[in-house]
């Protein structure tokens, strides 16, 4: 039962992250195109005033077409402002992101839409160039905006249905037929549109459970050393960025080739399994990682963690361990335990993350060959809180 509830959080994580993803990719690439779609929006602007200042009052023109560069420009900015933060930013932060570019975007096509109202020429050649042009927006925006699931009603629908609206006003025999063709080529654009998107995301999840499950250990459903090595290097740089801590346990498991020479080795399995089920419901906060990067070796990321912080999940480690008594009878101490390297770092341009695992890893080692089961910090960490002591000024 344990087993099938673990199994059962672990997909519900990796969804959760799947979907991180794929929000994360989607966005960047409506980002990629928002220059070239602003740049869009002012040449068919440029060319709505051009084309008929002489046929429809200039202030409520020139008022429209403001509208609609201001909005573009908003948009511009605001997609500028999330593309620096999304790869740091969790799912629900992304979620409403997403949100409120499309929000702006329904704006922006809404006054779109407005234009059949605030600047509809009397001529009935000048209406058809300008349906023609607005039946080119919603193509152009449909197909840029298909990655998000309800592009149509915010893409479309805003500036379809003020035009059918206003040539159904009109009633004249060329202008109920534009009306009509404008309601076939929606419709035939929702159905594309909506096809195109189902196949974007479609393959976009298949891509990224095809990584998320190459970066997880099958035994334990933890992150595997591919999913650390990668995770290390991504909260290392985003480190760097923000100014803040790491801190890094890496774990190994006591006698475990006696454990497996006495238990055998599907017993030891399902003791790596409760291992990590226990480090998970220790480092619980959701930019915590933890991986099996070896054998019987595990590991725990902590993002933004201070020494106090990491010596506290170290010690619930231990204590849960202790609380579990998992028996092994070929080890000094009755029951399973491990020794754990600490290490805490705020990362510099300077810095690597090699050294930090390296030392990490020399930390592991005095653990262990100063008796086992027990923390032992590295030497820089230690040198550090030294120096601190004797320059306290610093």
């Amino acid at each position: 039962m344990t087993d099938q509830v673990t199994s059962l959080t672990s997909q519900a994580q990796t969804d959760i992250e799947v979907n991180r993803q794929i929000l994360i990719e989607s966005l960047t690439l409506l980002y990629r195109s928002m220059p070239s779609a602003a740049l869009g929006h002012f040449v068919a602007v440029t060319f709505i005033i051009f084309a008929l200042y002489e046929s429809v009052a200039l202030s409520p023109l020139l008022i429209w077409g403001g509208s609609i560069l201001v909005m573009a420009a908003i948009r511009v900015a605001v997609t500028t402002f999330v593309e620096r933060r999304i790869m740091d930013a969790e799912i629900g932060a992304i979620s409403k992101w997403a949100n409120m570019l499309a929000a702006l975007a329904f704006i922006q096509t809404s006054i779109w839409g407005a234009s059949v109202f605030a600047i509809w020429p009397d001529d009935i050649g000048y209406r058809s160039f300008l349906i023609a042009l607005l039946a080119g927006i919603v193509a152009a925006g449909g197909i840029m905006l298909a990655l998000h699931r309800n592009s149509f009603y915010i893409y479309c629908l805003p500036i379809t249905i003020p035009a059918v609206i206003q040539l159904c006003l009109g009633g004249s025999q060329l202008e109920l037929l534009l009306a009509t063709l404008l309601i076939f080529y929606s419709g035939l654009l929702y159905f594309s549109v909506n096809r195109l998107t189902n196949v974007f995301l479609e393959g976009l999840k298949l891509r990224f459970q095809m990584q998320t499950e190459s970066r997880t250990d099958a035994l334990t459903s933890l992150a595997n050393r591919r999913g650390f090595d990668e995770s290390l290097h991504d909260i290392w740089q985003q480190s760097i960025r923000s100014k803040q801590s790491i801190g890094l346990l890496v774990l190994d498991v006591d006698y475990f080739k006696n454990y497996n020479d006495y238990y055998g080795h599907p017993q030891g399995d399902i003791a790596l399994r409760k291992l990590g089920e226990l480090f998970l419901k220790v480092a619980s906060r959701s930019t915590d990682l933890c991986a099996r990067i070896g054998g019987e070796e595990f590991a725990v990321l902590m993002p933004a963690t201070e020494l106090e912080g990491s010596q506290q999940v170290a010690n619930a480690i231990m204590e849960e361990l202790l609380g579990a008594r998992i028996p092994h009878r070929n080890s000094k101490n009755g029951f399973l335990t491990v020794s754990i390297g600490l290490n805490v770092i705020q990362p510099t341009r300077g810095s690597t993350a090699d050294t930090f695992v390296m030392e990490t890893d020399q930390a592991l080692y005095e653990a262990k060959e100063t008796g086992r089961n027990r923390i032992s910090i590295a030497l820089s960490v230690i040198n550090k809180a030294k120096a601190d002591d004797e320059n306290p000024n610093l």
